[in-house]
């Protein structure tokens, strides 16, 4: 079992509460959607929600955009997930700025 009160972690008794009762409320289709990041076709409101929705994503890469569409596309897609995703970033060219930018 991992120590999740231990570095890198840290997790409170709160904390690892809701990490073991979300995973517990899971489905294990969700749980194996979690495995998946998926780089976004496109910016469609309902798209991203399909994403979400039907596949249960844990993550997305973003195509490269200005650092508002990043902004837009992240918060749909965190607005209809059931766990937070992980939003990966190419931080070739300037991505690393977009994504700092979208974290405001």
């Amino acid at each position: 079992m991992v120590n999740l009160k231990a570095k890198p972690y840290n997790l409170t008794d709160a904390d690892i509460a809701w990490v073991e009762s979300t995973i517990a409320a899971m489905t294990d289709e969700e749980k194996v959607g979690q495995l998946f990041f998926q780089l976004t076709s496109s910016q469609e409101e309902s798209y991203l929600r399909e994403l979400m929705e039907k596949y249960h994503l844990g993550g997305c890469r973003y195509n490269g955009m200005t650092g508002n569409k990043v902004l837009a596309q992240n918060r749909i897609l965190q607005k209809y997930a059931k766990v937070p995703i992980f939003i990966a970033c190419n931080t070739e060219s300037g991505g690393m700025v977009r994504m700092l930018i979208s974290t405001l």
